[in-house]
């Protein structure tokens, strides 16, 4: 009986094998079989990727590019890595789901003409390799809307597209706002490339300092230039906490009235890092309305400033959020580096 049980279940693997195979060949048969059908959207090679354009309907639009070091955004800053990793990984394992019915292809056409989001693939040549013209999600938002053009020729028919194994729609990855695929990175600096540190507090300017690099080692002063005796060990570890300062996000919900109010209000701190090229990054970060009405539990009243978060402007040019857990690294007073006796 259980030789019997086995041969049954053979035979039963063989069959739904077979009819996999026939089921798929047929599909693929059915893709070549389109006339002027383009339905490789997959990049293999996404190693050989040197640039990406992607532009909406609004006229917005953003340019990546391989630089030496990492991916640059319009030629001016690093990219998220995390953001370039999931466009990698979207090139990479994008597949067709299944072709637009043929009683929808024309409105799907249409609305990719003139709704759609168009990505440039380069990879290496003056000419994209690849464009995306990409749409809305399905109805069951498991699909995307894609056409995709090759050698100067467009698909003569829309795909639905997908990423196996992904529940999800694919337009959300390919956004143009420059400042969403910037690097959240406001320091980045190892202990050799730091010129100078200065740390400004503007309601309470005594505790302000500048550590300046003096041949092989570090001076500390304070805000009126006086020398400052702190142990050259404490400020290398401080000095080593600027390799990974990171802002939280950029503020896009805030109404252009309110960054000015924050702008033209009195700072909270300002940080500038010279490196030892002479460049400078700086950071003034604002206090924060309690906007969440968070109660100080000694005083049972709510706190007059927001206590997990602050604005703050990168390089006078990038609105963002900052949390007190990662400015509290750098964020130390001129007193804490003194020797007590």
């Amino acid at each position: 009986m259980k030789t019997n049980h086995k041969i049954i279940i053979l035979i039963l693997l063989v069959a739904v094998g077979v009819s996999a195979y026939l089921y798929f060949n047929k599909s693929g048969s059915t893709l070549k079989d389109m006339e002027g059908a383009k339905f490789d959207f997959a990049v293999e090679d996404t190693n050989s990727i040197t640039k990406i354009f992607i532009a909406d309907i609004k006229g917005e639009y953003v340019t990546l590019e391989r630089g030496e070091k990492s991916w640059l955004v319009n030629g001016k800053f690093d990219a998220r890595p995390d953001n370039i990793r999931l466009l990698m990984k979207t090139f990479a394992r994008i597949a067709v789901k299944a072709p637009v019915p043929k009683s929808a292809q024309d409105n799907i056409i249409k609305s990719l003409a003139t709704k759609g989001t168009k990505v440039e693939i380069y990879q290496g040549g003056k000419q994209p390799s690849k464009i995306y013209y990409i749409g809305n999600s399905t109805m069951d938002q498991t699909g995307t809307y894609m056409l995709l053009e090759t050698e100067g020729k467009k698909s003569t028919v829309p795909f639905i597209t997908h990423i196996p194994g992904f529940r999800g729609f694919l337009i959300s990855r390919f956004f143009t706002c420059a400042s969403q695929w910037r690097d959240a990175a406001i320091f980045k600096h190892q202990l050799s490339e730091i010129k100078e540190v200065k740390v400004e507090y503007f309601e309470n300017p005594d505790q302000s300092f500048t550590i300046t690099r003096k041949d092989t080692t570090f001076i500390m002063s304070d805000k009126n230039n006086q020398e400052v005796k702190a142990p050259i060990e404490r400020i290398k570890e401080y000095l080593g906490r600027y390799e990974k300062i990171y802002y939280e996000m950029v503020d896009t919900e805030s109404e252009q009235h309110v960054i000015d109010s924050v702008l033209n209000a009195t700072p909270f701190i300002k940080i500038s890092l010279t490196d030892m090229n002479g460049e400078t990054n700086e950071v003034t970060t604002y206090h924060m309305p309690n906007y969440r009405q968070i109660i100080d539990p000694i005083t049972g009243e709510p706190f007059e400033y927001d206590v997990d978060r602050m604005y703050a402007n990168v390089n006078k040019e990038l609105f963002v959020f900052v949390q007190f857990p990662t400015f509290d690294e750098i964020t130390i007073k001129k007193d804490d580096f003194l020797i007590r006796e």
